[in-house]
């Protein structure tokens, strides 16, 4: 199979998933001549001695190993394209490492080699290895150490093996990097990134999609309120909210809104909410008053919540702060910002980002307004009830 298929068919997996070395060697700096070379089908002294190595004679306290010999595998395979030979007979004699001539400037902790054939061309491991970590770590979601600079230095250790690599023929490297694969990378348990198998139901949200805010024996408006206090609570925790009961006005309870945030004694904020459908033959009448309220307080930030409302009305709200002039068609205040206008449809496209610890915290606003500021026990009951009957509980 062409590298490219393979990568193709590779991106079909999910992270994590076990996959042949073939699918992901490209990725760790290997070549394409080597992803579709066949491996060595006989175990060879080379290879046995090379594992042999591996899991009796390396370092014991080094637990990179995984990622360090299939980087080793890489670089040397690479070395012997560039040279054109199958194999070295010591890889060290014909090419020795950078730094470590007699000649040599100054000290090279990593392993580099250079090539015969093109002098100034430079195998680095220490890319190699940060190929074939990342693939580890972030393909294959194994526990391995992130320590590049301490693993590439520690190669004078890995000498014994890195000079069995070069003696391989090129199947042997192939098989060689198998093992590998298969005993420092597969056999390493998958590190789960989420245990949480199914999605939470987000309880803000539903509310807003399916629960009525007109029921029987509650006081219209005041499950909308709520609704719109609870939003506030969670969406502006800075601020001090105080709100009323449906049955008082905005100006009789001293408010500049049926929600209001303050910041000190400093208002910040000013919500009014209509359980109602806003339209251009409606929409000053339910609205002006709250209008004339906020125009002096430039400061404030000034909400609409409402069941839902027209095109048309929204654009006539928006104009009403760019054109406000009396009879005459002088100005009556100077220009201030504009009212937002939050309607179901919208709260439910905000609140689906909101992470369910804030949605909770948004529902346990809700129930707050209509128990202790509305005072209404059935319409906490009915909240209960409604969300226990979608096994879902405020907590």
């Amino acid at each position: 199979m062409h590298w490219r298929a393979i990568v193709s068919e590779s991106r079909r997996l999910r992270r994590g998933e076990p996959r042949e070395l073939g699918l992901v060697a490209r990725d760790m700096g290997f070549s394409e001549e080597f992803v579709d070379r066949t491996p060595s089908q006989d175990q060879g002294q080379l290879l046995n001695d090379a594992l042999t190595w591996l899991t009796e004679a390396r370092p014991s306290a080094q637990n990179y190993w995984p990622a360090l010999a299939l980087s080793l595998v890489a670089q040397i395979d690479s070395l012997a394209t560039s040279e054109g030979v199958d194999h070295f007979d010591d890889v060290f004699e014909s090419n020795p490492p950078e730094g470590t001539s007699s000649s040599a400037r100054r000290p090279v902790y990593t392993l580099n080699f250079t090539g015969n054939r093109s002098p100034g061309t430079s195998i680095k491991l220490r890319p190699l290895y940060n190929d074939v970590l990342h693939v580890i770590q972030h393909v294959m979601l194994r526990s391995h150490p992130s320590n590049p600079g301490h693993a590439t230095q520690s190669w004078p250790a890995y000498r014994p093996l890195i000079k069995l690599i070069g003696q391989m023929s090129p199947g042997d490297r192939r098989a060689f990097a198998e093992r590998v694969w298969d005993i420092g990378v597969l056999a390493a348990p998958e590190r789960e990134i989420s245990t949480v198998t199914e999605r939470a139901t987000r309880p803000f949200e539903l509310v807003l999609r399916e629960m009525p805010t007109s029921v029987p024996r509650v006081r219209g408006g005041a499950i909308l309120q709520g609704i719109a206090y609870g939003y506030l609570r969670a969406d502006s925790p800075n601020l001090i909210l105080e709100s009323h009961n449906v049955n008082t006005g905005s100006s009789r309870a001293g408010m500049l809104g049926d929600v209001d945030g303050f910041r000190g004694n400093e208002p910040e904020l000013a919500a009014e909410v209509k359980d109602i459908h806003l339209t251009p033959a409606n929409v000053f009448q339910q609205l002006r008053d709250f209008f004339e309220d906020i125009e002096n307080a430039s400061n404030v930030t000034a909400i609409v919540f409402c069941r839902d409302i027209t095109d048309e009305a929204r654009r006539m709200i928006s104009e009403y702060f760019q054109e406000n002039t009396d009879a005459d068609g002088e100005r009556i205040t100077e220009a201030r910002p504009g009212v937002t206008v939050l309607d179901v449809r919208e709260l439910v496209r905000r609140v689906s980002v909101w992470d369910v610890p804030k949605q909770q915290e948004a529902l346990r606003g809700v129930e707050y307004y209509l128990g202790r500021i509305q005072k209404d026990d059935r319409a906490v009951a009915f909240l209960r009830d409604w969300l226990r009957g979608r096994d879902v509980e405020i907590i």
